[in-house]
Parts: structure tokens; sequence; C-alpha cells
């Protein structure tokens, strides 16, 4: 599709939505060369709002901020924020329908995700909180020259079997120029196919997780395929997400595809937190979120390094206020070579990801097995872990909505999505620990960690 009637057709789907995506981004193009006084400005009278729109319209928020004698008039400056308490996990799970706001707007929906941290969350988003995220993440990816309607080929997971409605928006998505191959279960035979396919439909940007970048680039060494011939049919940059990007990955990745690798960093139940523009600097979406760091430990707030806490303004419907995400990261207000306004973010140690081998020898990313615990109700925190090839052991700290036969489920589920006859071990546990990091480790395959040492991959 030519780039200029694919941008329109994808702006006459976010009106049909609902979503007024592209005036925001508009707004976010100017806001983001503003005098830091404006720009804070703007942060200060969106704060006031979210304070007063859940104070008004949700029970939780309400009662928590008079058992705590806040009143929203309180609210007169961004530091004034510190008045309210942390908002952990646990708490917006068990709190999730006293936190809504239904009659906000257009398509309030209840989403599902498992993070990169295995611990499951129900929120609520709209039709508005979905426009902000979806024009923050445009902005960020013509800060590195790719516009909304030129070809960008998502390199991450897909439905094992296509229904109804995904081969619908398969065909959506060739009328806006969105390819997407499965990045979540990998062979050598596979990424040959996609290089071919990446070849003949020429996208601009791949888009994608580290780890699945990385795992391509050494398969193609093991089968003698040449990554960089994309760079002349027509790639000309990578973006990565989810998963912390380190400088040796970023220059594997690069020196393979031949094209920069840009990061951007995120949580759905918190928005778009931070995108890296020409010069890699990753740029705060300062119009959409409050940041601030805390001691993990003394939950005090700190300058430099700490754990990242979250408030988006611009999510009436569900609003997140002060919210924990256990990600540790490095605020900065230092300017950038590129002139615009905005703060900086540089993540420091937070998610990251493995796979898990089949015996058939196809490598399937763990961040396959979030879409699992999606899928059945009542699983709290998972854990999958591989200590032999063949057998594949998964660990489920459940709540009382677990159905009786959700191990059942469970181990139906994985043996769909590995199409493999691994033996599968489903346990309930009372609960998962994180590592000594402080993180929890979705996936722990020691079948993967000896191969990736002896750079056997096919």
């Amino acid at each position: 599709m030519i780039p200029f009637v694919a941008r329109n057709v994808f702006r006459l789907q976010e009106t049909f939505l609902g979503r007024p995506s592209f005036i925001i981004l508009n707004e976010l193009n100017k806001s983001q060369w503003w005098k830091k006084e404006e720009l804070e400005a703007l942060r200060l009278h969106r704060l006031k709002q979210l304070i007063h729109t859940a104070y008004d319209h949700t029970p939780f928020w309400r009662h928590l901020m008079d058992d705590s004698r806040i009143h929203p008039e309180d609210i007169r400056s961004l530091k004034d924020l510190t008045k309210f308490p942390l908002l952990e996990k646990l708490t917006l799970r068990e709190n999730r329908e006293q936190m809504v706001w239904k009659e906000e707007g257009k398509r309030i929906q209840l989403v599902r995700t498992s993070g990169s941290t295995n611990e499951a969350l129900e929120f609520y988003t709209s039709s508005s909180r979905e426009a902000h995220i979806n024009a923050a993440r445009m902005r960020g990816h013509e800060w590195v020259g790719v516009r909304r309607g030129e070809k960008e080929m998502y390199y991450w997971g897909s439905p094992v079997e296509l229904s109804k409605q995904d081969k619908i928006k398969r065909v959506r998505d060739l009328f806006i120029n969105d390819g997407l191959c499965n990045g979540f279960e990998l062979n050598c035979d596979r990424v040959r196919q996609y290089f071919e396919q990446w070849c003949s439909w020429k996208p601009k940007c791949l888009f994608g997780y580290p780890s699945t970048f990385v795992l391509t680039v050494n398969m193609c060494k093991e089968i003698g395929l040449d990554l960089t011939e994309l760079k002349f049919s027509g790639l000309q940059v990578i973006i990565t997400t989810s998963e912390m990007l380190s400088d040796v990955d970023r220059d594997i990745i690069s020196r393979s595809f031949g094209v920069p690798v840009y990061d951007s960093f995120g949580l759905r139940e918190g928005g778009l937190v931070g995108h890296e523009c020409a010069h890699h600097t990753m740029h705060c979406m300062d119009e959409q979120v409050i940041l601030e760091t805390i001691d993990p430990n003394t939950l005090e707030p700190v300058h430099g390094e700490g754990e990242l806490v979250v408030t988006n303004i611009v999510g009436p419907a569900f609003p997140i206020i002060r919210y924990r995400t256990g990600d540790i990261v490095t605020l900065s207000d230092q300017s950038c070579a590129c002139g615009r306004s905005l703060s900086s973010i540089n993540i420091s140690g937070g998610r990251a990801v493995e796979f898990i081998v089949t015996k058939e020898g196809k490598w399937v990313v763990g961040y396959s097995f979030i879409y699992i615990a999606r899928s059945v109700k009542g699983i709290v925190k998972f854990q999958v872990i591989q200590e032999k090839l063949g057998e594949i052991r998964v660990r489920l700290a459940v709540d009382d909505s677990f159905p009786a036969d959700g191990p059942d489920q469970v181990k139906s589920q994985v043996q769909k999505r590995l199409q493999s006859d691994d033996h599968i071990i489903v346990e309930l546990v009372d609960d998962i620990k994180p590592a000594p990091s402080g993180k929890y480790r979705p996936v722990i395959s020691k079948v993967a960690e000896e191969m990736f040492k002896t750079c056997s991959f096919c």
C-alpha cells in the first residue's frame, strides 16, 4: 500500500474507534519543543484533572484520599504527588472494579497483561487512553525516521491458530502497511522463510524484542544468510521493545542487519514511558506520565538509580497514581543534542527474557507463555522451567478463580503453543519468589543457556 494512503486508512480506523490519535500527535510534536516551564505547567494541569477525576468518579481513590486526608485541592505542584501512597500491583489487582470510571468515554474495556514479571494483571483502558499511547508511539517512531503508513514489520507473537477476527485483522493490517511475523517460535527454516518474506515485502522498520533479534542473528549466521541484504531492500531502522536492550545486543543486532537500533520502553498498565531519538537518548513522554524513582527497599525517593514509579496523567478511565513498576532506572533532565526539552530515562535493570527449546529444535520465546497466563483465569504468577530437553515444568501460583480443570487447560495451551510432544508438568505452588535481583524470571531454561554457550541453534 502507498504510504500516504496507508496513513489515511489508519487515520480513518482511529476515528472510527473514537481515538483522536493524530490530533494528539500534532500536539505532541509541538509540546516537545516547549520551554520546560510550559511543559511543567501542562503536566501540573493534567495531574490536577486526574486527581479530581479519581476523587469524583472512583470509589477506591475517593476512600484512599479521604483516609489519607488528601483533598484534590491540596495538589498544587508536582511534588505534592508524593502525598499519595505507592500503588502496588496487588492493590490494583484486588481493587480493580473500584478504580475504574466506566462512563469516562468510548470503548472502556478490560484488558489482561502478565507483563515480563509473570504477575497476571487486569485493568481497564479506553479510547482516549489508547489514543495517547498510539500518538506517543507514532511520535517516537518519527524521531528515528519512520512515519505511520510506511511499512513496519512487527516481529513478535501471533496466534497459533488464526480466528476469524485474527484473519480480518491481518487483512486490515495490509491496508495500513503493518506486517506480522511470529517471533515467539523460531527455528532455522522459519527464519529463512522470514528473511525471504522481508526481502520481498521491503519493510522500512523491524519492530520486536531484542532477544528475538539476537537469536535471529545467530541462526542466520549458522545457515549462511546475510541480513545486511535487507538494507538494500529498504530496511532503515530496527526498534526494540519490552526487554532491556544491552549495549552488547544493540551492537550485535546493528552490525548484523547493517542499520541503527533504537529502543522504546513502556508497560501496558502505565503507558509508553520512553522512546529513543536519533541520538539514542531515551526521552520520557513527559506530557503523559510523571516519573519518580525510589529505593526499592526503603521506598524513599532517590535521585539517580532507583525503582521506577509511574503516574499516568492521560488515563482518567482507570487512574494510575504512583504505581511501582519493579524496573530499575535512572532519570535525567540533561539536554540532548536533538534539542527536545523532554527529560530522559536510562534502563539499568529489569526485564529480561529467555527461551524454551523443544525436542524438534524450535526456540520458543518466554513471552509466548504470557499469552497462556492471560487465557486461563486465576493465574496470579507463573514460571516455566526447563532443566533438560523434552521436559517442561510450569509452576503456577493461583487464586480462588482458578478453575478445577485449570492445570489441564494450561497443559493443553502449552502443547498447542509449542506444537511438540515435550512432556509438560504443571505444578500449583503457594508463591513464586523473585530472583536475588528482585525481578521475577518468567522462564529459566538450562537447555537454552547451554546451547547459547556452544553457539548451537539449528
